[in-house]
């Protein structure tokens, strides 16, 4: 589901709301949940699940193209671990 069609399903649940006001609810929920991320590392939201950062380390690596060796920083990954309810069979 992209940020798109979150906006059209809440549109069409909330149709009293203006298409532009629900984008910027959405928009504030997602840097709400950004700079969480950034300074505790971890969210946890009831029944969906928990996002964490983890740190990848910096890495070297040969481009096959060119056969230079090329450095990768270190930089965070987003983790998403499901709930209970996702993870159930039913």
């Amino acid at each position: 589901m992209l940020k798109g069609d979150l906006i059209a399903r809440l549109q069409h649940n909330f149709p009293q709301h203006l298409k532009k006001d629900l984008k910027t609810v959405v928009d504030m929920v997602f840097d709400a949940m950004i700079s969480a991320l950034k300074e505790k590392g971890r969210i946890e939201i009831r029944g969906i699940g928990s996002f964490s950062l983890q740190r990848q380390k910096g890495r070297e690596f040969v481009n096959p193209k060119t056969g230079l060796l090329t450095i990768c920083p270190s930089s965070y990954r987003i983790i998403f671990r499901a709930g209970k309810e996702l993870r159930s069979d039913d």
